[in-house]
């Protein structure tokens, strides 16, 4: 198997571990460390019958071979994660007018509305300055208020002065590649740029991998939003939120003296209820308790998930070279 066979089959696999068949548009976005066009990528998987073994392409999807019932599943979680946000988006623009919070971003299941029915509202956010644990604990306080805390979870709250992540590696890539903002999205190019290990997972991925990618696929096919970039372009602007935006600078304003102190308090505090936790969970190497950085994944599956990946993968490439080898010896007979 080539380079490109074996980039096009990690990246199909990758996305089908969450039940998530893709579009020529979303593979070349997410094709694991190989550069293709879309219409590279097209040409390579139309030329190998051992990738078509392994990977099919029907109704603009690619999925895993057998998997044809994932095209239906995707529409029906695409459908089930529109209704959820649009059922939370007031509770959404009240998170994103939070005092503090330079960039709110969905991640998880619902960034690519692949929501599960038992699904959650999955944030990424970034504070100006470090206020990580004034933001979290506000984001608790409101959503409990709002009757909304078991669905919303804040799991990931950085300082803008610490945007590096750990680990580096391709489930982390994987999360920041799609985050959606709903506020901040001028803060990419940055948290980007402190994270030059996404890139080397997703080279596609860069400023100028996207350019390449939209203009190479709308020659292609002609490309329409995919994923939460279509609920974010379609979400109407309400008016009462212009007046958040001044409220969330008084607020900034009134804290300015006793923040430091507001601060402090949380994080001792919040920080003690959660080591009252620690027994339960299930990935303490995921969870980082630092005064600029805040990471909760006590339930990660990023282990699983990783596993299960490579496993898919020899899997797959094992199945095409038996499949493959009667052809071979039928070739040569000829």
């Amino acid at each position: 198997m080539t380079s490109r066979e074996l980039a096009i089959t990690r990246s199909v696999i990758y996305a089908s571990l969450f039940d998530y068949p893709l579009t020529l548009q979303q593979l070349h976005h997410t094709l694991i460390e190989s550069e293709q066009t879309p219409s590279e990528i097209l040409a390579v998987y139309d030329g190998s019958g051992r990738l078509q073994s392994i990977v099919e392409h029907r109704d603009g999807f690619f999925f895993p071979a057998g998997r044809a019932d994932l095209v239906a599943e995707r529409r029906r979680r695409e459908a089930r994660s529109r209704r959820f946000l649009q059922q939370h988006d007031a509770m959404l623009r009240l998170l994103c007018a939070l005092p503090f919070t330079r960039l709110v971003a969905l991640s998880g299941s619902v960034a690519h509305l692949n929501l599960e029915p038992d699904g959650d509202l999955d944030l990424f956010i970034i504070t100006r300055g470090r206020r990580v644990w004034t933001v979290t604990v506000a984001v608790l306080l409101l959503t409990k208020l709002l009757r909304r805390r078991r669905i919303v979870c804040a799991n990931f709250v950085l300082a803008d002065s610490h945007l590096a992540l750990e680990p580096q590696d391709l489930f982390t890539a994987n999360q920041v590649l799609h985050l959606k903002p709903l506020i901040g999205a001028d803060l990419l190019e940055a948290f980007l740029a402190a994270n030059p290990f996404v890139a080397r997972f997703y080279p596609n991925a860069t400023s100028e991998g996207t350019r390449r990618a939209k203009a190479s696929a709308e020659r292609v096919h002609g490309v329409s939003p995919t994923g939460a970039e279509a609920y974010l372009m379609e979400r109407p602007a309400r008016r009462w939120t212009r007046g958040l935006v001044g409220l969330q600078t008084l607020m900034e304003l009134a804290l300015r003296l006793p923040g430091p102190l507001v601060e402090a308090s949380c994080r001792r505090f919040y920080a003690w209820h959660l080591r009252r936790r620690s027994a339960s969970w299930r990935s303490p190497d995921q969870v980082r308790l630092h005064s600029d950085y805040l990471k909760l994944h006590t339930q990660s599956h990023r282990r699983s998930v990783l596993d299960r990946f490579d496993a898919a993968v020899e899997s797959a490439i094992r199945r095409a070279e038996y499949e493959a080898a009667p052809r071979a010896v039928a070739g040569r007979r000829r």
